[in-house]
């Protein structure tokens, strides 16, 4: 259902057009540091393709863009039309902010994110505006861990820059962040016996044992481990549960790879009845009901041959 556009809304916008309205407005209602840096010359209202779906069901897409030190900078202006105050209006507006520079982003991934600034314009009849403008306010927040995330650095964990000293103490994270750490060596065998070896683990826990089949399919299936018997024949460091279970998952792996190899098999024996039948010049459907081969497969044999 297309968007329903209020006549405030139409006339705001419609104004707005007007580089002389739009350059009059920067100067009266935006921060001093701002307004002195623009160029104004090249201010102009664009329509925005930036707000997703669900917002521009209740805001208006207007974004003024202009240059900023020689550089494009966008400010991009919210239009508030409700009758009733909204208390997460904070919310909305950097809702609108991160959906333009992620848009922004998928267009330009190359380049730096442009500068952006909000504003909410509001005519309702509850006046002065009676909730709260601080995004932080959004919040049931005891502890005060918003500020924390919002406006400061992201924390980030580099398990490359973790010791394995810090590691082999962390008793249930420590063996996967130890896994992730050095998945990618040359050799994983003699790492994968220190990990294996820093497990302390209640195996008897049915938990703790879904979780070391778990990482034992990671090492094995995404490291580069030569021979898994290489590491129960290279030290008896690691602990008799934890043996047991490495030694089960070896026969689970042999016994696929036999099954996988009974497939091939079969496989390469339909392929070579087909092959038989075409340059008998039997009709493919028929093939196809034969061999239990597909009409493609059949078709690229024909191909071939």
């Amino acid at each position: 259902m297309p968007k329903v556009i209020s006549p405030h809304d139409r006339f705001f916008r419609s104004a707005m057009q007007n580089q002389q309205v739009a350059i009059d407005f920067v100067n009266h209602y935006l921060p001093k540091k701002i307004r002195h840096a623009l160029n104004t010359t090249t201010l102009r209202c664009t329509s925005s393709h930036y707000i997703d779906k669900e917002l521009s069901e209740t805001i208006s897409d207007l974004v003024l863009e202009c240059e900023l030190a020689e550089q494009p900078a966008y400010i991009s202006l919210l239009i508030e039309h409700q009758s009733s105050p909204d208390k997460m209006l904070p919310l909305r507006v950097h809702h609108y902010l991160f959906n333009l520079l992620h848009r922004y982003y998928k267009e330009h991934p190359k380049e730096p994110l442009p500068a952006v600034y909000a504003l909410a314009f509001y005519h309702g009849e509850a006046t002065p505006y009676p909730y709260s403008l601080d995004l932080f306010d959004c919040f049931n927040d005891p502890l005060t861990l918003m500020p924390q995330v919002i406006g400061q650095p992201l924390p980030l964990i580099d398990v490359n820059q973790l010791s394995d000293e810090q590691l082999a103490q962390q008793q249930w994270i420590g063996p996967m962040l130890e896994s992730l750490k050095y998945i990618r060596q040359a050799d994983m065998t003699p790492y994968t016996i220190n990990i294996l070896d820093h497990i302390r683990w209640p195996l008897a826990e049915s938990a703790a044992k879904e979780l070391l089949r778990s990482l034992l399919y990671y090492l094995l299936n995404a490291g580069n481990i030569a021979n898994i018997n290489d590491i129960l024949h290279s030290t008896d460091r690691i602990s008799q549960p934890v043996r047991g279970e490495i030694m089960s998952l070896a026969e689970k792996l042999r016994a696929e790879g036999h099954e996988a190899g009974r497939e091939e098999g079969r496989e390469a024996e339909r392929q070579a009845m087909a092959k038989a039948m075409l340059a008998e010049e039997a009709d493919p459907a028929f093939v196809v009901k034969v061999t239990g081969l597909t009409m493609e497969q059949v078709e690229s044999l024909t191909i071939k041959t």
